[in-house]
């Protein structure tokens, strides 16, 4: 009887353990999918402003070697 207590025991932990890691796993997916998001923006806010500045001084090199 004891056995089949632990026998079940570690199936429901290991069944949580998948859970968690899934849980995690979106978590992080969804954290990742956040950050291309806000590069994305970041990046098209970097080349407005790049059409604001002279092709050829320092503030334009900055933000050309921000962008690649």
């Amino acid at each position: 009887m004891h056995i089949a207590k632990e026998r079940d025991r570690r199936k429901n932990s290991r069944r949580s353990d998948k859970v968690s890691a899934s849980k995690v796993l979106q978590e992080t997916c969804n954290y990742i999918r956040s950050l291309h998001r806000e590069v994305d923006d970041l990046s098209e806010r970097l080349s407005r402003l790049l059409a604001t500045v002279d092709a050829d001084s320092p503030e334009a090199a900055i933000i050309r070697s921000l962008i690649m």
